[in-house]
């Protein structure tokens, strides 16, 4: 089992101001108390979503003992906003706790924040991507590090992604140290709970396996990644042009890159394979020419020229 000094921190912990998402539940518990014990000095950042079906009052107070315990400082953020259910509930909840991260970020100063993934939730992502019908690209999962949507100027770190929850779970209790159980995590009609509690207890491999399924494919995206970069030969906001006989394969990632909107595979196909001088409207409003067999326009939203 890892410990304090095996957790992969950036390199500037010790120099910059970062944040540390606290839910209470058993990995940001535990992370929190690790990093205490390690010497790095975080902020605590709790979020409650004000869901009158979840215990997130008895999450707030116990983060707030637990801080006050701990003698970190804790900034504590609440929805105020009713979910209307248009996007789930979990995309919901996301959205407004990654919104209150940001805006606490800028208070404190800080550079980014440390959030308690571990390899489960990396094998789960991998399961729900599957589900969705990912390339590759979507395949790669999440790494140790990152960006924060919606807030790119901060980052966001991992430092348990080499560990798993049972980890977590094993080490505050071998210290008689309590958590918070989230009651929503029983419900198995949220997809990340039912293959949480019903498919991976089942398959007591899988998390090493999709971890480091998630590696390789990391690697052969940053491939293809490279490839669609430098079969560019002029890319502006109105036009690209790539060399003569580019992969579609390719071809898809540059133009992905390339236009305002985020197309599916089956978009991108389309005009890869447009024929020279028809002009289509994509998603988002905007209309493509292609102008040569490896070369397109960008018209721009409807209305324009």
């Amino acid at each position: 089992m890892c410990y304090a000094e095996c957790m992969r921190f950036p390199d500037d912990i010790y120099s910059v101001p970062w944040g540390l998402a606290l839910s209470g539940g058993a990995d940001s518990t535990a992370l929190l108390y690790r990093c205490v014990e390690a010497g790095v000095p975080v902020s605590a950042l709790h979020f409650n979503h004000g869901f009158t079906d979840e215990n997130g009052d008895e999450s707030e107070a116990f983060c707030r003992s637990l801080c006050v315990k701990l003698g970190v400082s804790l900034r504590v953020g609440r929805c105020h906003v009713s979910w209307d259910g248009r996007a789930t509930k979990e995309v919901f909840a996301r959205r407004h706790r990654m919104a209150f991260f940001a805006e606490a970020l800028r208070s404190i100063g800080g550079v980014g924040i440390l959030l308690g993934h571990q390899a489960d939730d990396r094998a789960e992502n991998l399961i729900l991507r599957l589900a969705r019908g990912s390339g590759l690209r979507g395949l790669t999962s999440f790494g140790f590090g990152g960006r924060l949507p919606g807030a790119p100027e901060f980052r966001l770190w991992r430092p348990l992604l080499d560990e798993t929850h049972a980890e977590q779970v094993a080490w505050l209790r071998a210290r008689g140290l309590a958590w918070v159980e989230d009651v929503s995590n029983a419900d198995t009609s949220i997809p990340r709970n039912a293959i949480r509690r019903l498919l991976l207890p089942h398959l007591p491999h899988f998390v090493a396996g999709a971890n480091a399924s998630a590696d390789l494919l990391t690697e052969e995206n940053a491939f293809l990644e490279k490839l669609a970069e430098e079969a560019v030969v002029t890319r502006s906001p109105d036009r690209l042009t790539l060399w003569a006989g580019t992969a579609e394969v390719v071809a898809r990632r540059a133009l992905r890159a390339w236009l305002p909107s985020d197309l599916t595979r089956e978009w991108l196909s389309r005009l890869f394979s447009l024929p020279v001088g028809v002009i289509v409207q994509i998603p988002g409003g905007f209309r493509v020419r292609k102008v040569g067999e490896f070369s397109w326009e960008n018209l721009g939203p409807c209305g324009q020229r």
